[in-house]
């Protein structure tokens, strides 16, 4: 979406310092990211730099004369940079993009946002089960908009061949957390062992390795082998393209995406998914017809509905067609602009 907007505005990002893992990242190094913020495991050097982004913050948008800001998911360290520009910049104004309950759970950033209710502009949600959730904190429904997340569709919108799919693997994608379904996935393996599992993790850092010896050893008690896991994975629209279909097996509404951008991008590819019934999920996609989807705490619900499902070939299709028709970032990044030129 930035790489869209940045030839419609002169666009500024702030950002936390990156990881060593993005610092190379290819698709950013046409944008102008400026890292103010900074975090840290140690709760005390964290402190410290909530107190030094606040000032980098305040100083850079004094600096560039900026009276628009769009805040991309309210991160706690965006709070403090966030109080001085509303104390300092009476001018400001600013649209806030939510992806998830996650960030209207925690009291403070409720208090926050009431307390300066007229500062936020435009508060933008990626699915319409947030709406609710936003009018109990004063906004009314002219003040939200609806904008969904996209995916790269230059890479992922392309049929695949169902006759040469594998019907016996079947990709998971979760993150190795236990509310996003992973353990879910390993008593699902057990029940089903004449079926190959993959598990992929695109990015696997030093905190995934905890995670993932948990989950590895949940594997070994349960004595389950037919589950392969792939770490840092770069070419996901080749595997789309093999497996038989893809299971997003989440268990909490409370996760920090509402509109998980792999079930997007499987879609695209014409694979068959299985979803768990969440009502965020059951908004976006139709039961049965461009997708399956199956009780969250039933593995047997599950195991059920890929048998019967998984060699039908009209729910790809109709998968592929939901993708193909699905917002592009152009089209978000032109509602973005509108909503900059309406300020």
């Amino acid at each position: 979406m930035a790489k869209e907007l940045k030839d419609k505005v002169d666009l500024e990002i702030i950002s936390h310092r990156p990881s060593d893992e993005n610092r190379e990242d290819k698709n950013i190094k046409d944008l102008k990211i400026n890292y103010l913020l900074s975090l840290s495991d140690n709760k005390f050097l964290q402190l410290w730099y909530f107190i030094l982004g606040w000032f980098r913050v305040l100083f850079f948008m004094l600096k560039k004369r900026i009276n628009v800001i769009s805040v991309q998911y309210l991160e706690t360290s965006f709070l403090f940079p966030l109080f001085l520009l509303i104390l300092f910049k009476k001018n400001i104004k600013i649209i806030l993009t939510l992806y998830s309950t996650d960030e209207l759970r925690i009291w403070y950033k409720k208090f926050f946002l009431k307390l300066f209710k007229n500062k936020f502009k435009k508060i933008i949600i990626i699915s319409q089960y947030l709406r609710d959730e936003v009018r109990t904190l004063w906004f009314k429904d002219e003040d939200i908009e609806y904008i969904p997340l996209s995916y790269d569709k230059h890479r992922y919108c392309h049929f695949a061949d169902f006759k040469k799919r594998d019907k016996k693997t079947i990709l998971f994608s979760a993150w190795i957390i236990k509310e996003a379904g992973s353990f879910f996935m390993v008593d699902l393996a057990k029940i089903m062992p004449d079926y190959h599992f993959i598990f992929t993790l695109r990015q696997f850092n030093k905190k995934s390795e905890d995670e993932l010896s948990l989950l590895m050893s949940y594997m070994e008690q349960k004595k389950v082998k037919n589950i392969e896991i792939r770490r840092n994975i770069s070419n996901m629209e080749e595997i789309l393209w093999e497996v038989g279909c893809l299971v997003l097996p989440l268990q909490d509404i409370h996760i920090k995406m509402l509109i998980p951008v792999a079930l997007l991008e499987a879609m695209a590819r014409g694979t068959i998914c299985f979803v768990s019934d969440l009502p965020n999920l059951k908004l976006l996609v139709n039961d049965g017809q461009n997708a399956v989807i199956f009780q969250r705490d039933n593995i047997l619900d599950l195991k059920n509905k890929i048998i019967r499902y998984i060699v039908d070939s009209s729910i790809g299709k109709s998968a592929h067609l939901f993708g193909k028709r699905f917002i592009d970032y152009p089209t978000i990044a032109q509602k973005y602009f509108y909503l900059f030129q309406a300020l």
